[in-house]
Order: C-alpha cells, then sequence, then structure tokens
C-alpha cells in the first residue's frame, strides 16, 4: 500500500467547503426555522465528535448512538423549534455517521488493497449518486403510493421511522427539554 499515493489533504478540504455551502445555501433558501449559526454548530459539534464515534465504533464494532443527544443539545439551543430540531438532528447524525462510514469503507479499502485515491473518488460518485436516486426514489413514492405513511397503507408502508423522528421532535422540539429535565422539571 506505501506504493500508492495518499489522498491530498485539499482533496477533503474542497469535499468539505462544498457541502458545507450547500448546508448554508440550503439553511438560508428553504425556510425551515433553522437559523444559519445553529447549522454552524452542527457542523462544528460533528466535526468534533467524528474521530470518538469512529474510535468507539473501531473498538466496540457497535455504532456509537448519538441521536437523542443531539435532540437534546438541539432543544436547549433553540427551545420551542421542532422542525429546528430535525434538521440539526439530521445535519449532526448524518454528518457524523458519514464520517464514520467513510472511514471503515477506507479501512476496507485498505484490508483489500485498493489505492486510497480510488477508494476516495468511490465514495464520492456513490454519494452523489445514491443522494440524487434516494431523492427521486422518495418524490416517486410520495407522489404515486396512495396512502402511504398511514397506518392502514395496502402495502405496508407505514414510515415507522418517521413517527419516531416526529415524535422525537415534538418532544426535544416543541415541549423542549428545559421543561422535562432541568431542575424543577417533573
Amino acid at each position: 500500500m506505501q506504493y500508492y499515493p495518499e489522498v491530498p489533504m485539499w482533496w477533503y478540504i474542497i469535499i468539505g467547503v462544498i457541502t458545507f455551502a450547500f448546508i448554508c445555501i440550503a439553511t438560508k433558501i428553504v425556510p425551515n426555522q433553522l437559523p444559519l449559526w445553529a447549522a454552524v454548530i452542527g457542523i462544528l459539534l460533528s466535526f468534533s465528535l467524528a474521530i470518538p464515534m469512529t474510535t468507539l465504533h473501531a473498538i466496540t464494532n457497535q455504532p456509537a448512538p448519538g441521536a437523542a443527544m443531539y435532540e437534546l443539545i438541539a432543544g436547549y439551543m433553540l427551545p420551542g423549534q421542532p422542525i429546528s430540531n430535525i434538521i440539526f438532528k439530521a445535519i449532526v447524525f448524518t454528518t457524523t455517521n458519514q464520517a464514520t462510514n467513510f472511514a471503515l469503507h477506507m479501512k476496507i479499502g485498505h484490508y483489500m488493497k485498493v489505492p486510497p485515491r480510488i477508494m476516495f473518488s468511490i465514495q464520492i460518485v456513490a454519494t452523489i449518486i445514491s443522494c440524487i436516486w434516494v431523492t427521486f426514489i422518495q418524490d416517486w413514492m410520495l407522489n404515486n403510493i396512495q396512502d402511504i405513511c398511514t397506518p392502514h397503507q395496502e402495502q405496508g408502508f407505514i414510515c415507522p421511522g418517521s413517527t419516531t423522528f416526529a415524535t422525537a421532535s415534538i418532544i426535544f422540539g416543541a415541549i423542549g427539554p428545559q421543561r422535562l429535565f432541568s431542575p424543577g422539571a417533573p
């Protein structure tokens, strides 16, 4: 593996800058209640948690759960804003999870003697294709499957993950952790 050139640091920086710009633009364009400063804090939080979460995953072979912690942080930062809570959680969880998966895939590529630059390129291309494809499929499903995400959907498309996500946004976003966990709360 020492004969293959490493991935230059500027490749990572370019990807980081581009994705950060996408998050900032999406936060400003789409009316979603999430202030830009909260998105920046989410990115900084995921940046600081990527190595510890990846280390825990590497040692235990189990992903470290962090979703509730992100919801709690967002609940204290943005009380009474369930949509902001969901978006903050999605930014931090997805960024940290993708960093962990990227490190794991690079490790597998190293063991399989795949050059690091090829592994990096494959990860980027696969991410772009999957983002476009998943968005297309989800849009098609929401527009073409009757009664999707309802309890009585005929083919079983009841969306249990969405219910969990919505419940968490109400608990940590609308009600807020101050009312549940702060001094004097029940």
